[in-house]
């Protein structure tokens, strides 16, 4: 790394290059020094590659042969010079790999350009806001993006769901993201669009992180069928419900139900009523089908 380039991360870790299922070999040790401009994984043969190249980011999925091997892994994909597609497995102590993740993804998103409607949907209503060109911001937990109107931003805590479209904000045939979030207890949903396919897949692996998480924690949380009617009742009338009726009139045993929702933390009561958490939306979202109402 040239004297002009600052090191953003600098640890000795492990590694693997191009693991495969079938193959166990043992990791090595290497130095792992990062610039905004390239990583390098320095060991007996030195690993260069220019951030420019990179094409994907996995945080933890070792295949099988390997996790007894690997703890606490990055795994970051970059294209070749003969256009092929390499990855190198890096491991590192928890707290390492946390910070080094979130100063990979910065050094990969930030002063990025992608186009943007914030929101583009509020509950079922479409808005009115503009298209805008904004430059992208990371942080532990959360998406900025700066336009000449001012800063606006996702807390990827609050991300209930995403998905990919080719329809871009401004109507145009372009990879975009379908960002829905929770925001003041209601759900919207914002597009974006970055200015390459490369920066919206690693953008979108950079939200799945916190979201993997989330649906890793909704997939623990118990329900039964009333809970689950209940619940299923706050989504469909944004808590404009009389919640007895859902249960036979029984207002007795409505209220206990709705406090086992908020034990659980799929319910909260604000200024403007009773609204599903983010872990409400994202257990509905992944269970609403096993609800009849």
């Amino acid at each position: 790394m040239s004297g002009e380039e600052t090191a953003v991360a600098d640890f000795v870790g492990r590694f693997a290059r191009n693991p495969k299922a079938g193959i166990g070999e043992e990791p090595e040790t290497a130095r792992v020094v990062m610039s905004r401009k390239r990583l390098v994984v320095a060991a007996e043969d030195h690993i260069t590659i220019p951030l420019s190249t990179v094409v994907d980011v996995v945080v933890g999925n070792v295949p099988a042969d390997l996790r007894d091997l690997f703890d606490s892994t990055v795994t970051v994909g970059y294209r070749t010079d003969d256009d092929t597609v390499e990855t190198v497995l890096i491991e590192g102590g928890d707290d390492t790999m946390s910070k080094f993740r979130t100063v990979l993804f910065k050094c990969l998103l930030n002063g990025t350009k992608a186009r943007l409607k914030h929101p583009a949907r509020i509950g079922g209503r479409v808005t009115d806001r503009p298209v805008r060109t904004a430059k992208l911001s990371i942080s532990t937990e959360r998406v900025a993006f700066t336009t000449k109107a001012g800063t606006v931003g996702i807390d990827v805590t609050d991300v209930v769901d995403f998905e990919r479209t080719e329809r871009a904000p401004d109507g145009t045939s372009r990879p975009t993201l379908l960002v829905r979030h929770t925001d003041d207890g209601q759900v919207t949903m914002s597009s974006l669009a970055p200015s390459s396919p490369r920066l919206l897949n690693l953008l979108g692996r950079f939200l799945r992180i916190e979201y993997g998480r989330l649906l890793s924690a909704v997939a623990e949380i118990d329900l039964n069928e009333p809970e689950k009617q209940l619940l299923v009742a706050v989504y469909a009338t944004d808590g404009d419900v009389d919640f007895a009726n859902v249960l036979d009139g029984d207002a007795a045993r409505a209220s206990n139900v709705m406090n086992a929702l908020r034990e659980k933390g799929l319910i909260e009561e604000g200024p403007s009523g009773i609204s599903l958490t983010t872990h409400g939306q994202v257990v509905v979202n992944q269970r609403i089908d096993e609800v009849n109402v």
